[in-house]
């Protein structure tokens, strides 16, 4: 109960400090507001780990199909939340670099990587749009950062002409649902106030992306269709496969089990 109110108290707070705030926000305001939060942000986010977050986050992870000394990136790595899962997946050999624009995101994902007794992981403070992954890594994964970045289709982009025919590319986060009434989205942007969503990101939509540059793409939803999961192959010839819109009918549960898209 405790834990509920300290939960609670900080959304509530950082909801607050946040509303000032209702458009899309540039990379400065991006990094100030997760400087901010960072020390905030794992008990921020406990309420997802309760609802499968977590386990939304190590499918996306499966979906990357990589093996033991492989390299693979985490794009808007945040507090580190993917690093043990992606570490256990390329092993000793392997490689996992972090990427953020949050210096204080970084702080608390190294002092995660050092509990876990992790050595094969890297940090890069960089913007997701400028970053260039290495052309041998394996596999990309975003959680909960592409949908808040208005260029996220030039980010696919660049990853698609950046990583070698065959690496994978999966991100995972909120979208807005289809079917909720207006107070259920209004509440649900309200309650994600302090991470920077607001309505003006709704139109941004990673996982049509995916569908248009990469090849074997499935598309699924989970928790009523508030959260996505989007995977795709980087395709022998760089060229868009397909314009179709994210299949609204797929779906993923929070146990981590879909329906193809």
């Amino acid at each position: 109960m405790k834990r509920l109110l300290v939960c609670a108290a900080a959304v509530g707070g950082l909801a607050w400090l946040n509303s000032r705030q209702v458009g899309i926000r540039d990379a400065v305001g991006v990094q100030r507001l997760y400087d901010r939060v960072a020390g905030a942000y794992d008990v921020l986010v406990e309420p997802y780990d309760w609802v499968g977050g977590r386990r939304l986050q190590r499918r996306a992870v499966s979906e990357l199909h990589l093996s033991s000394g492989d390299t693979v990136v985490d794009l808007g790595t945040g507090t580190g939340w993917n690093l043990p899962f992606l570490a256990e997946q390329v092993g000793r050999e392997g490689q996992v670099i972090g990427v953020d624009l949050s210096e204080a995101m970084l702080a608390r994902a190294r002092r995660r990587v050092d509990a876990a007794g992790f050595s094969n992981v890297e940090f890069i403070r960089a913007d997701l749009r400028e970053y260039e992954p290495p052309a041998t890594a394996s596999g990309v994964i975003a959680g909960f950062a592409l949908e808040m970045v208005p260029e996220q289709d030039a980010v696919i982009r660049q990853l698609v002409g950046s990583l070698r025919p065959g690496a994978r590319i999966a991100s995972v986060g909120l979208r807005e649902p289809e079917h909720w009434p207006n107070w259920a989205v209004r509440l649900g942007s309200l309650l994600n106030r302090p991470f920077g969503v607001n309505p003006a990101y709704r139109d941004i939509t990673p996982w049509t992306s995916i569908r248009r540059h990469l090849s074997e793409v499935i598309v699924a939803t989970s928790h009523a269709g508030a959260v996505y999961l989007a995977v795709g192959t980087i395709p022998d010839h760089a060229s868009p496969t397909t314009d179709l819109p994210p299949d609204p009918q797929a779906h993923i549960d929070a146990s981590g089990m879909d329906s193809p898209s």
